[in-house]
Formats: structure tokens, C-alpha cells, sequence
């Protein structure tokens, strides 16, 4: 199965550009994991800086999953070309492959900031669903994909909470919704999928007290097999992820969303976690009933000063 980024520039296999020129191959290794880098095309950027690109975005997905997702990746980068970067898509397969496209406008700004590269590897941490739920898929790459980039120091914890509150309502069902299962709505794709899991990770680790949180269930999910080269339905997903933490949060939390469509008061929801948008900046209350949570979530090492 094959999944696209969430961004409305990503581009299926059969519209990304063929680019001309010379072609390099290089071996990343990352968390136990090897990367197969191939280059093609005149890259705008110098290749080292490529490679060190690819490095820490792999690190930031190690990180949150305890380990690289699979033994070995091909990544196919597309140099050249308009735009920066993005049309990022990942397949399944033994090796599972990855293909990215980075034009001339791409410069080193543009490459730290980034999150196409993130969001495409973290699929590798996920199983190939058999069952019609590609929101669960693009959902928890959306949602934990500035998580792990966070970890390596490339987002702050006011970019997690920013994009999150921007895209989240996006998320929310319409009038006559049947569910998450098999929609193919863009919005409930991507940001009802990152609410899902959002909400799937405040329900574990509030029934843990912070002690687990959403990583552990995916990091158990992967340990039992579960990296995109299996072909499991969600429910076994969800329930091997449960098992772990000893919970039945990922099953009642599908029950809810998956085939009904379940009011979310996302006002209520920033409110005990601490996080207000005030002129165009978000701000956190370090009072509120969840900021505790808010910062084991973002992995924010010291309170965030709040003015009422």
C-alpha cells in the first residue's frame, strides 16, 4: 500500500518529475537501521548536507519509537526542479522504499525545517493495514511526526502546539459523519487521524499517571512485527498495542471513532492542556489539569511562563 504525505502539494508516483543528471548511493545507518540513499538529478544543496538531512530526521523517528522501524529503507531523493521540498511517498516491500522529491528552492533552512522526510519514515513504524483505515496510517504520522522531530532539537514546543491547534478542527466530523473507517475525507484523513491518536496518547498517559504514553504502544506494536512490511487489520494493531500497556485505551477509543462519529470539544481540550493562541502566538498555562501532560507529550524540559 502506498502512502502520501499530508501535504496537498504530495504527488503520486506517476506525477512526480523525472530529473536528468548524475546519480549517487550512500548507506546511512540510524538506530539499527540502514538507509540506502540514492541521489538522482542536480541537487541545489550539497549532497553532505543532504545525507545529514536524512540522518536527523531518521534520529528523530528513532527516538520516539525506541528504534529505527526496519532493518533497511530505500530512499530515492529527487533533486531538482521547483518548489523545495516534498511529493514524499513510501511503499511497503521487502525493503520497504521511500521516495522524496527536493528542488532548488530547497537551501538549509528548508531542510531543518522540514517534516515531509519525518512524516514518510514513521510509516515505517506502523503496519500495512489490510482493513479500509488509511487515517490510521496518515493520522499518527501527522500527529507524531513533530514529536520525533522535536526530540533532535528541530521543533519547539510552541510549533508542536501551534500546528496542532491550526489543524486539528480540520479533523473534526461533519454533519451525517459515519466514522473514521473508510473515510476519504482529506481533513478526517490526516487531522482526524492525528486527533485519534492525540487523544489516544492523553488517555494512556492519564490512566498511567505520565508513566506510558503513546511511543510505548507503538514501540510494542513494532517489537511484536509490527513494521509496514506486515499486513495486519487495525484491530489487531490496536489491540497488540494494548496488551502492552495492560489498557484497552487504542480499542474503546476506535469503538467510539471508528464507525460513529463522536463529538470532540477541542476548546475543552486546550484548556486543560494549557495551550492558548494569543496574537498569533501560542502561549501554555503551566496551572492547567494537564500541563504535566502537555510537557510529557512534547518532551518540554521546563515550564513555559503564562500571562493571564
Amino acid at each position: 500500500m502506498s502512502r502520501i504525505g499530508r501535504s496537498a502539494l504530495a504527488l503520486v508516483a506517476g506525477l512526480l518529475p523525472t530529473f536528468a543528471g548524475a546519480q549517487s548511493t550512500h548507506e546511512v545507518t540510524v538506530g539499527g537501521g540502514t538507509i540506502d540513499v540514492t541521489i538522482s538529478g542536480a541537487s541545489a544543496v550539497p549532497e553532505p548536507m543532504l545525507l545529514a538531512w536524512v540522518e536527523r530526521s531518521a534520529r528523530g523517528v528513532t527516538s520516539y519509537l525506541g528504534r529505527f522501524p526496519v532493518p533497511r529503507v530505500r530512499l530515492d531523493v529527487r533533486a531538482g526542479g521547483r518548489g523545495g521540498v516534498g511529493g514524499g511517498m513510501t511503499r511497503g516491500g521487502r525493503p520497504p522504499s521511500i521516495r522524496i522529491r527536493v528542488g532548488d528552492g530547497a537551501d538549509q533552512r528548508a531542510l531543518d525545517r522540514d517534516w515531509v522526510l519525518a512524516h514518510e519514515l514513521l510509516h515505517l513504524g506502523f503496519p500495512d493495514l489490510t482493513t479500509d483505515d488509511s487515517w490510521a496510517e496518515e493520522g499518527l504520522s501527522t500527529y507524531a511526526e513533530p514529536l520525533a522531530r522535536a526530540r533532535v532539537g528541530l521543533v519547539r514546543e510552541e510549533g508542536i502546539w501551534s500546528d496542532l491547534v491550526d489543524g486539528l478542527p480540520k479533523g473534526l466530523p461533519h454533519r451525517g459523519d459515519p466514522g473514521l473507517h473508510g473515510t476519504s475525507d482529506w481533513g478526517r484523513t490526516y487531522w482526524g487521524g492525528a486527533l485519534f491518536w492525540l487523544t489516544a496518547d492523553l488517555r494512556i498517559r492519564e490512566a498511567t499517571r505520565n508513566r506510558q504514553g503513546l511511543p510505548d504502544a507503538l514501540q510494542a506494536i513494532l517489537a511484536a512485527g509490527g513494521d509496514i512490511r506486515a499486513h495486519w487489520t487495525l484491530a489487531r494493531t490496536l489491540q497488540t498495542g494494548d496488551r502492552a500497556l495492560g489498557l484497552t485505551v487504542l480499542s474503546d477509543l476506535y469503538r467510539e471513532h471508528g464507525t460513529r462519529a463522536e463529538a470532540v470539544d477541542l476548546d475543552a481540550l486546550w484548556r486543560r492542556l494549557g495551550v492558548q493562541r494569543r496574537g498569533g502566538r501560542v502561549v501554555f498555562d503551566d496551572q492547567a489539569a494537564l500541563a504535566a501532560t502537555r510537557r510529557a507529550i512534547d518532551g518540554s524540559a521546563r515550564p513555559t511562563s503564562f500571562s493571564p
